[in-house]
């Protein structure tokens, strides 16, 4: 079993990625922490707060970094004003846990301190609140197991040509993550933007009549109109199921430029010659078994 903690910025497919977690039989959820990224930081944690309600998760939940470390704050339009495609008065409710915590970054690191097993970082908003953790807490870096992102790309962009979003909105954080010397895992956009659920797939969703349901239905339907890949949840399946993926090792490197190549992702070969990794990278994935994992993960 794998202690992990999900930081996120919710998001449709954050919340898909939820409820794979939810779902996950190898994986133990410490705690949720919300960070800015896809939509404000007021809408990722009220979002955070409804799903785990919707998902009847009891956690620890912390507020995280309402902004970039350096940069101005950047949205995503694709996921809707309130994140979650317009639908969180679906889920809307008074009964919703209270934050443990106004600080995320503090909570993770008292319960990486107070853990007897090493910790699992799943991070699959931007790394604000990661690279602030390694760099007020460095000594935390000795019992995080590995972090698991999906951000990056080896190929192309979706922010720019170059770019992914998660990235391109801290692209410090992402520059620090990288260089701090723990195992990584990147699952970025040359694969996710692959996993995505089948016409037949949505249609089995639409069938199935619970509340749950019934709700990632309509989000995922808005959601992929504008954006087919449902990239977060491999972040999760990387370790839930790593048997549906195809990983290589590579060094990484983060362009914190601006223009074109901010927050871009690249391989530095060079480093690589002289036996250098900081990274696996997803390099495959097998899209039947991601579909049927996330759906099963979405329907119970």
């Amino acid at each position: 079993m794998i202690d992990c903690i999900l930081d996120f910025d919710p998001g449709v497919d954050d919340a898909a990625a939820l409820f794979v977690m939810k779902n996950a039989k190898n994986l133990n959820l410490l705690a949720l922490s919300s960070v800015s990224g896809n939509v404000s930081i007021e809408n990722t944690t009220r979002n955070m707060q409804c799903l785990a309600n919707l998902l009847d998760i009891d956690v620890p939940m912390g507020k995280g970094q309402p902004r970039p470390l350096i940069r101005q704050p950047y949205f995503a339009s694709a996921h809707g004003d309130d994140g979650i495609a317009g639908f969180r008065k679906m889920i809307e409710s008074e009964n919703v846990r209270d934050l443990d915590s106004e600080n995320s970054v503090e909570m993770m690191h008292e319960i990486i301190k107070n853990s007897s097993n090493k910790i699992t970082i799943i991070a699959v908003g931007p790394l604000t609140n990661i690279a602030l953790l390694l760099r007020a807490f460095p000594q935390d870096k000795e019992k995080i197991e590995q972090i698991s992102i999906m951000g990056g790309s080896i190929t192309y962009g979706n922010m720019t040509s170059l770019s992914e979003f998660n990235f391109f909105v801290d692209p410090e954080a992402a520059k620090i993550v990288f260089e701090s010397g723990i195992k990584l895992i990147m699952a970025g956009l040359n694969v996710t933007q692959l996993a995505t659920l089948t016409e037949t797939q949505m249609n089995s969703l639409n069938e199935v009549d619970n509340k749950k349901a019934k709700f990632a239905y309509n989000i995922i339907k808005y959601y992929v109109s504008n954006d087919t890949g449902i990239h977060d949840p491999c972040a999760v399946m990387a370790l839930e199921c790593p048997e549906i993926f195809e990983m290589e090792d590579m060094y990484i490197d983060i362009d914190t430029q601006s223009q074109e190549t901010r927050g871009m992702s690249y391989r530095n070969i060079r480093r690589e010659k002289d036996g250098e990794f900081n990274c696996k990278v997803i390099t495959k994935i097998d899209l039947d078994k991601f579909g049927e994992k996330l759906l099963d993960s979405l329907t119970k």
